[in-house]
């Protein structure tokens, strides 16, 4: 990158973190003279990335729609693949990336163990929070204004014979995923499956999901302790290459169940199925 594209993308990133800043403050902080300062200013302005709001500068319309062009879980899923296929050559099941969409989960990507007999899911597919491993865990992230609100407004259907539907129940449940860092779908969504899941955040990106591995129910009960061991492992690993955490003060992209939740008519995909 040319040093010039380097000077720019460094008065940006400074605004991202001042908010606004006057041009005597971007070349004190930036340690730029103000005509060096002004000329790259002035250049971004006609591109509209950068404004003069009453004598400051700041970032620019511009940028919001560049950013809205990212196709951010595109994106994570391309970053998470080689992790997730070595959660899944670990645990020898199927292991999934997924991610909140309005009220819903959804899976973004997989990777399978090699088994005969594996849970078959589709990048796309939406399923539930409330009977989910993967949808407790969001929902143990959840404020808890917001939580009561899902719980409150959510209608809880019975996708299988030990699907939870008792709000009360479900709430002690989320709290018990909360505590532990993990969660669980005990055949609530499908008999003769399990899947655990492990939050997964990360707000520079503008992600927030989980990450979670399924499998029929004998076999994922036994190797339990591995499995969470697994996830555990590769959590981190992404937490750590992929930069999850936000600096001090640096505004987070992503709001779970911003606008609040509306009861709406879901169903389950046809291809929450074994194969």
């Amino acid at each position: 990158m040319s040093e010039s594209a380097l000077k720019a993308f460094e008065l940006l990133f400074h605004l991202a973190r001042a908010g606004s800043s006057s041009l005597a403050r971007l070349s004190r902080d930036t340690g730029w003279d103000k005509a060096t300062a002004l000329r790259y200013l002035n250049a971004m302005e006609k591109k509209g990335v950068v404004e003069r709001r009453d004598g400051d500068w700041t970032l620019g319309l511009a940028l919001l729609e560049l950013a809205s062009r990212v196709p951010v879980t595109e994106n994570i899923a391309s970053r998470v693949k080689p992790v997730l296929a070595e959660l899944a050559r670990a645990t020898a099941e199927t292991a999934n990336l997924l991610t909140l969409v309005g009220s819903d989960l959804m899976y973004i990507a997989k990777a399978d163990g090699g088994r005969a007999l594996r849970l078959r899911s589709n990048p796309g597919d939406r399923l539930p929070l409330y009977c989910t491993a993967g949808g407790k865990c969001v929902l143990s992230r959840f404020p808890a204004p917001l939580r009561a609100q899902y719980l409150a407004e959510t209608h809880l259907v019975a996708i299988a014979p030990k699907t939870i539907t008792d709000p009360e129940k479900l709430a002690e449940e989320i709290e018990r995923t909360l505590r532990r860092g993990w969660g669980i779908d005990d055949e609530e969504l499908e008999p003769g499956l399990i899947c655990y899941a492990m939050p997964l955040d990360l707000p520079r990106y503008g992600f927030s999901g989980a990450l979670s591995v399924s499998g029929p129910s004998g076999r994922m009960a036994q190797a339990q302790d591995e499995i969470l061991a697994a996830l555990r492992w590769a959590t981190m690993e992404l937490q750590e290459s992929l930069g999850g955490g936000l600096d001090d003060g640096e505004p987070e992209v992503f709001s779970p169940g911003r606008g609040g939740f509306r009861s709406t008519d879901w169903h389950r995909p046809g291809s929450e199925v074994y194969e």
